[in-house]
């Protein structure tokens, strides 16, 4: 005759056992975006934005730059810059990131001399001709970023290659964003 108190310990024993549910985790997508200022050919200030592939190790980045002549000590006009609008395609390797692409470069720079405006207080001042351009270019750039999960700091050494206005140069970059 089965006691009842052994039905119930017969009824946990069977339905105790070690059980594992095996399920398959959703990859990962990574965004980031990030903001830079530096300098190089001329001083630098950078926005970009990138998404990371799930389970491959490549990422598209949006990058404008814009590049502003620091240096000049304002005697002589006008200020040369470029801007630097462009879609990338590049690796990521550990916490490196190589990419290159094409972009739209535009921008001024300096033409003919015109004249020397004397103003006695300030030493006088250089006009030359101001003459707009824009061409397509082929930026490239290298970036090194430390992060924890939503936020991060890195290095970014970029350039562009172009027949107007190539330039390089290196920032500091912050990145905010799915990092990890």
């Amino acid at each position: 005759m089965f006691k009842p108190l052994s039905i119930i310990f017969a009824l946990i024993f069977l339905f105790s056992g070690s059980s594992k549910v095996c399920a398959q985790q959703k990859p990962k997508e990574y965004f980031w975006g990030s903001a830079g200022v530096g300098t190089g050919t001329l001083g630098n200030l950078s926005l970009a934005l990138a998404y990371e592939f799930k389970n491959k190790p490549t990422l598209i980045t949006t990058r404008y730059a814009y590049n502003l002549e620091i240096y000049n000590d304002e005697s002589v006009t006008p200020l040369q810059n470029v801007n630097d609008l462009g879609v990338l395609y590049g690796y990521k390797v550990g916490k490196f990131r190589f990419s290159t692409g094409l972009s739209r470069v535009w921008g001024v720079k300096r033409g003919k001399f015109l004249r020397e405006d004397p103003e006695p207080f300030l030493y006088g001042k250089d006009s030359y001709e101001s003459l707009g351009y824009a061409t397509i270019g082929i930026p490239a750039e290298v970036r090194f970023i430390l992060s924890n999960r939503d936020l991060g700091i890195g290095l970014t050494a970029y350039g562009n290659l172009n027949t107007k206005r190539p330039y390089a140069g290196l920032n500091l970059s912050f990145y905010f964003g799915e990092m990890k």
